[in-house]
C-alpha cells in the first residue's frame, strides 16, 4: 500500500476521525487527542488524504494501583473498509518507536476477549501482567469483562528488533 501515509494528528483530523468512529458505533475521541503535545502522540493513516485509521499514546505520571507510571498505548481505530491490511501494525510499530525515544517500556490493556488487540500486540513482545475489573478507570463490557495489562521492554532507538512474525 504504497499510497498510505503514517503522520502526526492534527485537531482538523478530528471530523473525519469522528465520522469512522460513528460508523464503526464507537464514541468519538475528543478533539484535544488530536491536538500536537510532548508528552503523547496521535498518529493517523491516511490514504489519498483521507483518514482512514488513527491511534494515540498516553503518558501517565503515576500509578494507579498495579498499573505502573508511564506511556501507554492507547486506542488504536481502522475504518471498517481498511481493516486487516495491516494499518493497526504501522500505527502501533511508528507508536512504539516514538515511546523508545523517551521510555525503555511500554504499557497498554485491552479487554479481556479482544483476541485481535492481543494478537497484535503480542507481535511487538507484549506480555501479560495482571487482569482487573477496571484499569485506569476503563472497564470493560459493562464491568462484565476483564480488562488486561501488558508491558513490553523496548530496545533502545535505532536497535529495535523487528516484530515477530505471525
Amino acid at each position: 500500500m504504497s499510497d498510505l501515509l503514517i503522520r502526526p494528528a492534527r485537531p482538523g483530523d478530528h471530523p473525519v476521525a469522528a465520522a469512522v468512529c460513528a460508523t464503526l458505533g464507537r464514541p468519538a475521541w475528543p478533539e484535544r487527542a488530536f491536538e500536537e503535545r510532548v508528552d503523547r502522540l496521535a498518529l493517523v493513516a491516511t490514504h489519498e488524504g483521507r483518514v482512514v485509521g488513527f491511534a494515540k499514546t498516553h503518558r501517565h505520571l503515576e500509578a494507579d494501583g498495579v498499573a505502573p507510571a508511564g506511556h501507554y498505548l492507547g486506542g488504536v481505530v481502522v475504518a471498517d473498509q481498511w481493516r486487516r491490511r495491516g494499518i493497526g501494525l504501522l500505527l502501533t510499530r511508528d507508536r512504539l518507536d516514538w515511546i523508545a525515544h523517551r521510555a525503555s517500556e511500554a504499557f497498554y490493556f485491552t479487554n479481556e476477549h479482544n483476541a485481535a488487540s492481543i494478537a497484535l500486540h503480542d507481535r511487538f513482545g507484549f506480555r501479560f501482567v495482571t487482569a482487573l475489573p477496571t484499569i485506569r478507570g476503563v472497564s470493560a463490557d459493562d464491568g462484565h469483562a476483564l480488562i488486561r495489562l501488558y508491558r513490553s521492554a523496548l530496545a533502545a532507538p535505532g536497535r529495535r528488533p523487528e516484530m515477530m512474525a505471525p
